[in-house]
């Protein structure tokens, strides 16, 4: 490195001292706005980018923790999860077992949905309602219905002997639950069977159909087989799989012939956005990071050179040129800039895994803002580009520092 360079070098670096230095002193008040007004500016950069990219990317489908659906073409492929008429798919558990060992499933079961007669016997109330049968596992959902109180339950099927322990555990729908006045722990016999099935919870939503709340019950899907006599075509009405990998649809799609595999996504009729609007909400959020870190910085960069003018002048009068003394402004209003951009990566991360957590709970998309190694890299270099646009008004007023004049005064 020549003489020059590390002039340079020695500087600027006593620019970021500076910096530094004021942090820990009393007069780090304006320093940390200016450091605070371009970390939420970043913050905002890098949540709108984050959603940009995940918009633009197809993250709707491509991050989400999918469902896909495996419905006979006879039941139609827009056929939705409650569809309980048409052909049936056959040999599940066998078909199920072999989609559980593709590490990109997180989760498969198969879904029969059947009506059945509940009766409360101690009261004798009477109602059909909706049956779904499934291979339980704690924290899975099928058709909005929570499936983790049967966890464990699942001790029928027996390796496909169906001669396991009955369980006789149900999730019932809030519908149920009321109008056979039932809580957790009461039994319900089967209409025109002799086995019957203890309450182990009441969940707290019912299925949604065109028609209004159906009432439903959700139970280990082997027995639901042998209430309703499938157990020899091991048969129900649809697969569900849950994977974060949309490469699996292929799989599915040749595990039956004559099938449909639909997604979550195809079903609520959230799809990827194909316009231009991705890009738009970026660069407006690029304008508006940009416009209020130039501003904070500027004004609070200002004031400090204000306040400190008389430190300028030492500078002067120690021997720094007004060159010298530019680039010391120079160095520290990008060295605050930069610190803003780093505390706002940081802000702006824990915002991206916020939206995402209600983006998941109130849209049911998992994973839509996608924040990248590019998009931090984005954002720290817009960070050093306020730093650099806000230095002109601290330039004119470290010109116009007269040492001598300061130092008098």
């Amino acid at each position: 490195m020549s003489s020059r360079l590390r002039q340079l070098a020695g500087i600027g670096g006593l620019g970021v001292r500076r910096v530094i230095g004021r942090l820990y002193t009393g007069g780090r008040g304006r320093t940390i706005v200016s450091i605070t007004g371009v970390a939420l500016a970043v913050a905002l950069l890098v949540v709108v980018t984050s959603l940009s990219a995940g918009l633009a990317g197809g993250a709707t489908v491509q991050s989400e923790d999918i469902d896909y659906w495996i419905v006979p073409d006879e039941s139609g492929a827009g056929s939705v999860p409650l569809n309980a008429e048409g052909a049936q798919l056959s040999e599940v558990h066998r078909i199920t077992a072999q989609l559980r060992t593709d590490p990109r499933v997180e989760y498969a079961t198969p879904v029969a949905i059947t009506p059945v007669q509940l009766r409360h016997p101690p009261t004798d109330e009477r109602m059909y309602v909706l049956a779904l049968g499934v291979i339980p596992e704690t924290g899975r959902h099928v058709a909005g219905l929570n499936t983790t109180p049967l966890t464990g339950s699942y001790t029928h099927y027996d390796n496909g002997s169906y001669a396991g322990p009955w369980s006789g555990q149900l999730v019932v729908s809030p519908a149920v639950a009321a109008d056979l006045n039932v809580t957790p722990g009461n039994e319900l016999a089967f209409g025109g069977n002799a086995r019957s099935s203890t309450v182990a919870h009441v969940t707290d939503t019912n299925i949604e159909a065109s028609v209004g709340e159906v009432p439903a019950v959700v139970m280990p899907l082997a027995e639901l087989q042998t209430l309703t006599g499938q157990t020899s075509s091991d048969a129900a009405n649809q697969i569900l799989v849950s994977t974060s990998a949309p490469s699996v649809k292929s799989l599915l799609s040749n595990i039956y012939p004559r099938t449909s595999v639909v997604s979550r996504a195809g079903l609520t009729g959230v799809e990827t956005s194909t316009t231009s609007l991705p890009i738009a909400m970026a660069l407006a959020a690029t304008l508006v990071a940009g416009g209020i870190g130039v501003a904070f910085v500027a004004t609070m960069m200002g004031l400090e050179l204000t306040a400190g003018r008389q430190e300028l002048a030492i500078l002067g009068a120690v021997g720094f040129s007004v060159r010298a003394r530019v680039i010391v402004v120079m160095a520290e209003t990008i060295t605050v800039a930069v610190l803003g951009g780093v505390l706002g990566v940081s802000l702006g991360s824990v915002g991206v895994v916020g939206l995402n957590v209600a983006i998941a709970e109130f849209v049911g998309v998992a994973t839509l803002a996608t924040l990248t190694p590019g998009i931090i890299l984005y954002a720290l270099a817009t960070a050093v580009t306020v730093g650099v646009l806000a230095t002109p008004y601290p330039l004119y007023l470290a010109t116009q520092t007269d040492v001598l004049a300061t130092l008098t005064r």
